[in-house]
Parts: structure tokens; C-alpha cells; sequence
């Protein structure tokens, strides 16, 4: 049963990347982008002398990344069907929860391993103890999940064992961190399966099995509205209590911008794409890059507005055809020059 729900969650992955890539951005993007990037990395290695970072600013580097390279929870396959047809089969559930255990941990170590390494030519890393601490941490930050739902109760544990285990990495030995591992695996293995309702298992499982549509779907707006939008507690607030604009059309936009944050995911990753290009491209290429960047901002920018106007609060106003025309005029000098200027000096700069 185990490997059957594997192979679907993978099946269903693969249907949705032929859904949202067609072999033309597969053969003409995804393809050149791969084989450049591994000559470039390749090249880079190569000349590039490893450096030897002091020990305190290596664990403070450790503590940060410690929060983005530990596995946050555990696939354990379970649905909530489950607990109706198979809350009698014990042993079948076990073994289910004991296989999608190992499975977490073991594609856990296998990127870890593979992001150490390569890392590794760049900055000398003790990387068996480096694995060891983000095993252990990454144990703990699940247990502590099991056992705390509330965030006010969570962050702090989180902290405290994050800097615990990575302020440690040269005073604890290596033997110390893996009798810690097996401590640790053994105190989670028993709260696994301990637990009889399977209420945080299932809330991860489909977290875990709709995860790459929601990476998928970021690439393709139409897609985007079948995503429930993301709306961050204090930008809610500021877009409910702030007025923006004298003019309605500029207010509602904006409210609605600070209500549905995923409408700035483009326009900040072409920005962030930009930036990063300058880095790296000589001064022609910087040209283009700069150029093509300010035409996808102008389209990107026309089609939020686009969309926006196709909400029903829109639909229920009476909005006359210049009304809409100034409002488009004055949205774009308000937030695609700064966007433009702030682009061009980068540009200056880099």
C-alpha cells in the first residue's frame, strides 16, 4: 500500500509538470538552463580556492540556515479515509507510518548530502557532523511539532534547539551527535506511533502531495486561481483600516494587492531575475536583461490590472471607460517607475 501511494503521489506530480511545461519550454529553457548551469558551476569550481570560515561566524551561518535546510515534517502517507477503513488494522498502519518515516528521512539526507557537496568546493565544511546536527535538529523540530500546536509555544522551543545543537558543532563529538540521533529517531518513532487520531499526519500528507502544483501553478496565472490566495495578518489589517488613494479605483487596487499577495509573485521574481543577471553578465547582456525587464513589468503590471477589473466588486461599480484609463495612468507612474528607477540603479551600480 505503502509503495502503491508513492507511486500515485509521483504520478500525479509528473501529470501536473506536463500540464504546466510543454516540451517547447522543456527543450528550449529547461534543458540549455541545466547544461549551462553545470559548465558554469563546473568552471567556477575549478578556479575557485575554498575558503575556511571562522568557527563563529560558520555556526551563525549553521544557526540561519538551520531553519531552511532541516525537514520540516514527515510524509507519512495517511489519509483521513483511513481512520474509517483501516483504524482496526493496526499492524497495516504501521507499517504504513514506519515506511513513510524512513522515506522522509532518506530523501531528506539525500539532498542534504547532495546540497553539502556541492557547497563543498566553495567553503570547508566538517560535513559529517554538518549532517548529523541538521538530522538531529530536524528530529526535534518534528517532535516539537507533534507536541505544540500553538506558535507562541512553538518559535521559542525552535530557537532554543536550533542554537542548542549548532552553537555546539565543535564541543559535542561526533559520537555524542549520533547517540543524540538515535535518541531522538527513537522518541519520535514512539510519538508516531502513539498517536491515534492522525489529525497532524493528514494535514501534512496533503501538504506534501500539493506541493509541487503549488510550485507548478506559480508559472502559470490562469492556473493561480485554482490556489487559495495567501493573505499575511498585518498586511490584511493595513488593507482594511489604510486609505491609499483620494481616487476609489487606485484604493480597491491596492487593497486588493495587500489582500491577495500571490499578484506580486511576478513582477518581484522578474525583478529578483534581473538582479540576479547583473551579477553575472557583462555590459551588452546587462542592456538587454534591463530592457526586457521593463517591458515585462509594463505587460505584467497591465494584466494585474486586467484581472483585478474582472473582480465582482468591480463588476457591481459603475466605472466609466476614462475613469478606468486615468486610473491605469496614474497605477503605472506610481508603481512601475520606482520598480524602473530602482532597476536602473542596480543597474548603474552592478
Amino acid at each position: 500500500m505503502f509503495v502503491k501511494r508513492l507511486y500515485r503521489s509521483y504520478q500525479f506530480n509528473f501529470k501536473l509538470f506536463k500540464s504546466v511545461f510543454d516540451w517547447t519550454v522543456v527543450l528550449y529553457i529547461a534543458i540549455p538552463s541545466v547544461v549551462i548551469s553545470f559548465f558554469l558551476y563546473r568552471d567556477i569550481s575549478a578556479n575557485f580556492q575554498a575558503i575556511e570560515i571562522q568557527h563563529n561566524i560558520l555556526l551563525t551561518l549553521l544557526f540561519g540556515l538551520s531553519f531552511f535546510l532541516i525537514i520540516p515534517s514527515l510524509r507519512l502517507f495517511l489519509y483521513d479515509a483511513d481512520l474509517l477503513f483501516y483504524k482496526q488494522q493496526a499492524t497495516k498502519i504501521r507499517h504504513i507510518k514506519l515506511y513513510g518515516y524512513c522515506y522522509s528521512f532518506l530523501r531528506y539526507n539525500c539532498f542534504l548530502i547532495i546540497a553539502l557537496l556541492l557547497a563543498s568546493p566553495f567553503i570547508i565544511l566538517p560535513l559529517s557532523k554538518i549532517i548529523l546536527v541538521f538530522n538531529v535538529v530536524s528530529v526535534l523540530h518534528i517532535f516539537i511539532q507533534y507536541k505544540y500546536q500553538k506558535w507562541y509555544t512553538k518559535w521559542p522551543l525552535f530557537l532554543v534547539f536550533h542554537a542548542l545543537f549548532t552553537f555546539t558543532l565543535f564541543i559535542i563529538p561526533i559520537w555524542g551527535y549520533s547517540i543524540l540521533l538515535v535518541i531522538g529517531h527513537v522518541i519520535l518513532l514512539k510519538a508516531v506511533f502513539s498517536n491515534r487520531y492522525w489529525t497532524i499526519e493528514v494535514r501534512w500528507e496533503y501538504e506534501a502531495f500539493y506541493l509541487w502544483m503549488k510550485r507548478f501553478y506559480q508559472f502559470s496565472r490562469e492556473m493561480r486561481y485554482y490556489l487559495p490566495a495567501k493573505t499575511k495578518q498585518p498586511l490584511a489589517i493595513l488593507a482594511k483600516k489604510t486609505v491609499f488613494s483620494k481616487y476609489r479605483i487606485d484604493n480597491l487596487f491596492y487593497k486588493t494587492l495587500l489582500r491577495k499577495l500571490h499578484y506580486m509573485i511576478s513582477p518581484l521574481q522578474l525583478i529578483a531575475i534581473c538582479i540576479g543577471l547583473s551579477l553575472v553578465l557583462p555590459m551588452w547582456a546587462k542592456v538587454l536583461v534591463f530592457v526586457f525587464s521593463i517591458i515585462g513589468l509594463h505587460v505584467l503590471l497591465h494584466s494585474i490590472i486586467r484581472e483585478i477589473k474582472q473582480a465582482p466588486f468591480f463588476q457591481l461599480m459603475t466605472v466609466h471607460e476614462d475613469e478606468w484609463l486615468n486610473a491605469t495612468l496614474r497605477l503605472r507612474n506610481r508603481l512601475l517607475t520606482p520598480a524602473i528607477v530602482i532597476l536602473a540603479f542596480l543597474f548603474f551600480i552592478l
